[in-house]
């Protein structure tokens, strides 16, 4: 029988807001321009996932970035009650909820940028005391512990701005899009300091490239990009991954 794991709620807990001023002319983003005036709040951001298996009888236990957290034991696991969550120290997890292992929250701390996170359901039939678990159905999480709005007018300029790359990126690199919360844009989105020049000049130099005349460049160029896509979608990311190296061959 197949169960889903659904996102059972997600809600903001504000702690506090103020006004913020950000120049990105000193401190850059991807499709950013001048002086920004906005108000920020800070809050903590709790999903509760849940994987429902009425009436199958199951015990179930959770993986977070592949990392088990709740083994499905016959003793039903070990409460874990705000514990650091594996790769994303920041973001805390609590099982059981309400009592019922088969849900799990996960929170944000306030302030926190943009937290990814994958957890997957473990579970055993109740004949398999001794047995391994199975390794249920996955879901990706994005927690954030604060949010600025903008003005909407140079929101829109922004996404226009970030439309375009996007759609360069996905000529030279296959990117399956997942739909609202896409891992991929959401990186274009929050690229800052030094990877804002170094992205935005791989994709704007691979537009003004000829395949076949420029094609070391090219090629390059691609496997970068690639890169940085695979890398983009990986649960838990930390960090922008190092420059490739392509090899060629002499001559060619």
């Amino acid at each position: 029988m197949t169960h889903s794991l659904v996102e059972l709620s997600d809600t903001r807990t504000v702690t506090t807001s103020y006004l913020v001023v950000e120049d990105y002319t000193k401190h850059p983003r991807l499709c950013r321009y001048g002086v920004w005036v906005g108000w920020k709040s800070e809050f903590t951001e709790t999903v509760v996932l849940s994987y429902d298996h009425d009436p199958e009888e199951l015990y179930v236990g959770w993986s977070i970035n592949g990392t088990t957290v709740i083994d499905p034991g016959y003793s039903a696991g070990t409460p874990a009650w705000g514990a650091p969550a594996p790769g994303n120290p920041s973001v805390t997890y609590r099982c059981p909820v309400a009592g019922l292992y088969h849900r799990i929250s996960l929170s944000s701390t306030p302030g926190d940028a943009n937290q990814y996170l994958w957890v997957s359901v473990l579970y055993r039939h109740p004949n398999e005391a001794n047995a391994p678990f199975h390794v249920g159905p996955s879901h990706s999480v994005c927690l954030s512990g604060s949010e600025i709005a903008w003005p909407a007018a140079k929101l829109a300029e922004t996404q226009a701005c970030l439309a375009r790359l996007y759609d360069i990126l996905r000529r030279y690199v296959e990117v399956a899009h997942v739909g609202p919360g896409d891992p991929v844009e959401s990186w274009l989105g929050e690229l800052d300091g030094d990877e804002v020049a170094r992205v935005d000049a791989l994709l704007t130099t691979i537009e003004q490239l000829n395949r076949e005349t420029d094609r070391l460049l090219f090629e390059a160029i691609r496997a970068e990009l690639t890169g940085m896509v695979q890398w983009a979608r990986s649960p838990g990311r930390l960090g922008m991954p190092a420059p490739i190296e392509v090899s060629q061959s002499p001559g060619r």
